[in-house]
């Protein structure tokens, strides 16, 4: 198959991959605005892009938090912790993310450096100023 519908909460997976195909994964998350959704601190053992397509808010990469909007691309290094804390404004965030070929010896999972963080948090709902 080489369509995915991520309206439907498809992804792309080693089940569905395109013959051909090097992506690992490829998706949509959402994040409701209300302060209702919750998301884990972790990290990979490859790299991974997400795209903002739609709302805005606060992430961190790293050690670095970054206020992202519509059409942000957010590259994150394997090895690189991310997380998301806030949700900004009357809009649900929705973002897409692609990670391509895993390199040897990946898991292709999220990894938690505190076992705690497995668990996820409530992602925070803020006002714009």
């Amino acid at each position: 198959m080489s369509l995915i519908r991520t309206a439907d909460r498809h992804k792309l997976t080693a089940d569905n991959r395109p013959a051909g195909c090097r992506a690992h994964s490829a998706g949509r998350f959402r994040l409701r605005a209300d302060g209702t959704s919750r998301f884990d601190r972790h990290h990979h053992d490859f790299d991974e892009f997400w795209f903002v397509a739609t709302g805005s808010g606060t992430i961190l990469l790293g050690d670095t938090e970054l206020d992202v909007q519509p059409g942000d691309i957010i590259y994150t290094p394997a090895g690189t912790d991310h997380d998301v804390r806030a949700v900004t404004g009357p809009d649900d965030l929705h973002v897409f993310w692609l990670s391509w070929t895993l390199p040897d010896r990946a898991s292709g999972q999220h990894l938690h450096r505190d076992p705690a963080d497995a668990a996820g948090h409530l992602v925070a709902s803020r006002r714009p100023a």
